[in-house]
């Protein structure tokens, strides 16, 4: 993978400027109609349908979003940005309203004829939902249901002493 110095000519770019217009036909514009998008905040969505749903809730959910990419590496099929996200939780989201949320993180665009078809992202999502305030019980309950790590226990259950 090499770097890009064009800022807009990545789709991650594209992405990135498109969602800070907070228009959902923009965003939706940058990937293939049967994309699968996977989102550690919400989950997963499929197809432009999927995720018209999707970043409708995000943004009745946040405003002054500001998504920046801020290191991109490109390959003929896949673009991965390193990335710094902000925004604040919405009145809709009324234990974490008013909060402003600042953090880092790194997304995964597999490209088809210069859309992306396949999206996955990478961040600290218990300490992200912890700060919008969602009690920790509650995140530990969100977490194990959609983990990110899987886990293979040994056969007896008990670990040798």
């Amino acid at each position: 993978m090499g770097v890009m110095t064009t800022a807009s000519s990545t789709i991650a770019h594209r992405f990135a400027a498109a969602f800070n217009t907070r228009d959902v036909e923009q965003v939706i514009d940058v990937f293939t109609p049967d994309v699968t998008y996977h989102d550690l905040f919400y989950g997963t969505f499929s197809g432009h349908t999927g995720l018209r749903a999707l970043f409708g809730r995000m943004y009745a959910e946040g405003v002054n979003h500001q998504w920046t990419m801020r290191a991109v590496a490109v390959s003929e099929c896949r673009t991965i940005g390193e990335w710094h996200f902000e925004f604040t939780v919405s009145d809709q989201v009324p234990h974490g309203a008013g909060r402003t949320l600042r953090f880092a993180g790194v997304s995964v665009f597999e490209i088809r004829e210069g859309r992306c078809h396949l999206y996955r992202e990478y961040f600290d999502r218990a300490a992200a939902l912890l700060a919008v305030g969602i009690a920790p019980g509650s995140v530990s309950r969100i977490v194990r249901r959609r983990s990110s790590v899987q886990v293979t226990l040994p056969k007896s259950n008990t670990l040798p002493r």
